[in-house]
């Protein structure tokens, strides 16, 4: 007979995210049953209190994530020259997205975003990830020419999108903590590219140090107009970020030389259109004073 735990570990390995996060929850569930005997509280209000504290939590790491892809995932050169004028100019870059210091069998894992999706062309990019089986959206188009960014995100069936100029894109930066960079002896190939590395160490310790890795053959001249890393001069395959306790390693695992369309880089009409402050009051106050 198949034993619990030897399903479960298939579980883990298993495509089929659905499939796998209602049996990971089922046996959850179980162990919580389990425990119930030591708690005087009934079954409908101890299935309804564990199953709240799961949502709560899965929705505010998914808000944080919304943060990250907001303050974060930008970092490489605004010098058209960093590039060196070489290299595809349009395309996809698909990053593999993990959790380094969340538990592998955290039932809320699986519905967490597994890749992001970076696409660009003509001055142009617009970065998005997915999660909770498709109920949850975030990411940005950026208009590196102008210097705007309209940033959207979708939480169930709420919509909304904000567009940022350069001073609100420093308004959300102006707590970014300072750091030093330093250019390592190694250099690493990541999808196919050849990437310098970096040593990023804060001056604070509320960020924990992380490498970055560098590529120059990838062209997308003026990016980095709404990042906080300005000392980056190239495009970023492999590198780590944190915020509210939650740590997330994004690598780059293919890149694709595609026919991007200009049709990429508009919001759809739907999306609620809010002010900056607005937006991000919205992800802000889900998750303050909640712990990870």
């Amino acid at each position: 007979m198949l034993s619990i735990l030897t399903l479960q570990k298939y579980l883990n390995r298993s495509s089929d995210v659905i499939f796998s996060a209602f049996f990971q929850f089922f046996f959850r569930l179980i162990n919580w049953v389990a425990s119930m005997s030591d708690e005087n509280l009934s079954f409908t209000d101890y299935f309804f209190e564990r199953i709240t504290t799961y949502f709560i939590q899965l929705v505010l790491r998914l808000l944080v994530f919304a943060l990250v892809l907001v303050s974060l995932v930008s970092c490489e050169s605004d010098d058209n020259s960093a590039s060196g004028g070489k290299g595809i100019s349009q395309g996809t870059i698909v990053y593999n997205v993990t959790y380094p210091y969340l538990d592998s069998n955290d039932i809320g894992l699986n519905l967490l975003p597994q890749s992001m999706e970076l696409t660009f062309k003509d001055g142009f990019y617009r970065v998005e990830s997915v999660g909770g089986m498709g109920l949850f959206v975030a990411g940005y188009v950026s208009n590196n020419k102008e210097k705007k960014m309209d940033y959207f995100l979708k939480v169930i069936s709420s919509k909304f999108v904000s567009r940022f100029n350069e001073k609100g894109v420093k308004k959300l930066h102006k707590d970014f903590p300072s750091y030093q960079l330093k250019k390592l002896d190694s250099t690493r190939v990541i999808a196919g590219y050849e990437c310098q590395g970096y040593r990023v160490s804060y001056y604070s310790n509320i960020v924990q140090d992380h490498n970055v890795w560098v590529t120059r053959d990838i062209n997308i001249p003026g990016m980095n107009w709404c990042s906080p890393f300005p000392k980056v001069k190239g495009v970023m395959l492999g590198y780590q970020v944190q915020r509210s306790g939650l740590v997330i390693d994004f690598s780059a695992d293919v890149v694709r030389n595609d026919s991007i369309s200009m049709e990429s880089f508009k919001i759809p009409i739907k999306y609620k259109v809010i002010s900056n402050k607005a937006l991000v009051r919205k992800m802000e106050e889900a998750f303050i004073g909640f712990d990870y």
